[in-house]
């Protein structure tokens, strides 16, 4: 799963540019409390990249939709699945997004935390949205991890290159394409001092 992820605009332009279209775009942004560097937990805002008609756009938008009765926030949904679910079925088809982040945390089954990221590049997580009560809100698209993740969790994002980001947001035949691609490896570095595969590397 992805339950929490990193975001710098300071640290990548492609990154600051999303952000400063999402203020231009959101007309209240002021009331939104984002924070421009920091960790991304589920029901805080953030910036996404969204496809308005051909236009690729930044907004502002809430991580998580709701439960079933009540029950805990939705903020993930499995890749291979998605378009059988029927919840999710509009969203696939014409509500898909991009979550920009410096990188992801996942933890072990032993609760020790690691950070995964591509060093020197931000990296563009596949998520879809919905609209509650005239908030859009996203979750992320998670699939079977690849070797950087595997050794610690059965699920990863779903990871876009670059050159995926507009495909996603504008094609829904290469969407659906894009459901099954394999994520790029990553470094992954342990957060509470535990050694990690590429620690002993």
């Amino acid at each position: 799963m992805c339950g929490r992820y990193q975001f710098s605009a300071d640290e990548y332009k492609e990154i600051r540019q999303i952000v400063r279209d999402a203020q231009r775009r959101s007309e209240q942004h002021s009331e939104l409390n984002f924070s421009a560097a920091g960790d991304i937990c589920p029901s805080q805002v953030a910036p996404v990249l969204v496809s308005r008609g051909e236009k690729i756009v930044g907004e502002f938008q809430q991580w998580g939709l709701p439960g079933f009765r009540g029950r805990q926030q939705i903020i993930n949904a499995r890749a291979e699945t998605v378009t059988e679910k029927p919840m999710f079925r509009r969203s696939i088809a014409f509500q898909r997004c991009v979550i920009p982040a410096t990188g992801f945390y996942e933890w072990d089954t032993a609760k020790h935390k690691y950070f995964f990221q591509m060093p020197g590049q931000p990296i563009y997580l596949a998520g879809i949205y919905d609209n509650i009560n005239g908030v859009n809100c996203f979750i992320v698209l998670t699939t079977a991890p690849n070797d950087s993740v595997a050794p610690i969790h059965d699920r990863m994002p779903l990871i876009l290159a670059h050159e995926q980001v507009r495909p996603w947001l504008v094609d829904a035949g290469a969407a659906l394409e894009l459901l099954c691609s394999r994520p790029p490896l990553l470094s992954r570095t342990s957060c509470d001092g535990q050694l990690g595969f590429d620690d002993l590397a």
